[in-house]
């Protein structure tokens, strides 16, 4: 098991199904397997990427046990989204995923009725005394009708386990404020990642950037945050234009649904996601296979592993 720091590019991989709905958990161990060895820094599964809303516990604990053992070997460490309506189940998801092996832990705030940051910092609290895994917390304000204030991120910091924070904002200007006030207030080293792919990652670079598109797209996320962290601002400027095309039009599209799809056009064997999700238009996917190649041929070098 790794002390996983939740820096660098984190890659969160779609739990693949079956046409009946069922788990293909095969195309998941080889999909983990190869990502594991892609380059990327973490994987963590049952992200929203993951359909970990859609999933019921039995499946959840399926899907850790088979990234755990397909990324074993590989140095490269797997977290696991534990997100739940009540608290209780989010501590039995912590323990589940802790049991199976999970290398940390991702905690957004899910509630039928949007809650108050008194009860997010009772939940983090409750799950950071009682599990001894890294912790990151997730802002995410599309799907939880939170948002996580800064100073409340910043307080939990302090927490001994909880290690990063996983944010976005509506602008590139608006994160990067965000970024300062945490680094101002938190605990020196958790890590503030950025998670909205269509932020700007090269105008304002992160410790950590988290996604969705980068477990379908590895070497090329993983050469775009390298040329940022190193400050070289042509390889930056030159991944940003190639992958600017796919990213506008994954943001055209549902969220889940078109990720799904991408990862049909990437080499992963997976249907659509469960309903009353519906799949994007044959028409778009076409449109994304063709940007996937058009970003393939013309993007800066990186190396490309093999499908």
């Amino acid at each position: 098991m790794f002390s996983m720091t939740f820096s660098g590019v984190i890659a969160y991989p779609v739990t693949p199904l079956l046409p009946g709905g069922g788990l293909d958990l095969d195309s998941l161990e080889r999909s983990v397997a190869r990502l594991a060895r892609s380059g990327v820094s973490g994987i963590v599964v049952l992200g929203t990427s993951g359909l970990f809303a859609y999933l019921g516990p039995q499946e959840r604990a399926q899907v850790v046990r088979t990234a755990v053992d397909a990324a074993s070997g590989s140095g490269t460490p797997v977290g696991v989204g534990i997100s739940a309506i009540t608290t209780r189940e989010v501590m039995q998801f912590a323990y589940s995923a802790e049991n199976n092996g999970a290398d940390g832990l991702v905690l957004s705030p899910v509630s039928y009725i949007p809650l108050v940051s008194q009860e997010i910092a009772d939940q983090v609290e409750t799950v950071a005394s009682a599990m001894s895994l890294p912790l990151c917390l997730y802002n995410n304000p599309t799907t939880t009708g939170f948002t996580y204030p800064v100073e409340l991120a910043s307080e939990l910091s302090w927490l001994d386990n909880v290690v990063a924070f996983k944010d976005t904002a509506a602008s590139g200007r608006l994160f990067h404020s965000r970024q300062l006030l945490f680094a101002q207030q938190a605990e020196p080293g958790t890590v503030h990642g950025v998670s909205r792919d269509q932020l700007i990652v090269d105008e304002y670079p992160s410790a950590a950037w988290h996604s969705g598109m980068a477990a379908l797209l590895a070497p090329e996320f993983v050469a775009f945050h390298r040329a940022v962290a190193e400050g070289r601002a042509d390889d930056a400027a030159a991944w940003s234009a190639a992958l600017h095309p796919l990213m506008h039009l994954m943001s055209q599209e549902r969220p889940l649904s078109v990720l799904y799809a991408l990862a049909e056009v990437c080499g992963v064997r997976t249907s659509a996601p469960r309903r009353p999700l519906l799949p994007i238009p044959s028409h778009s996917k076409r449109l994304l296979s063709d940007a996937v190649e058009r970003l393939r041929s013309s993007a800066p070098s990186a190396t490309f592993v093999a499908e």
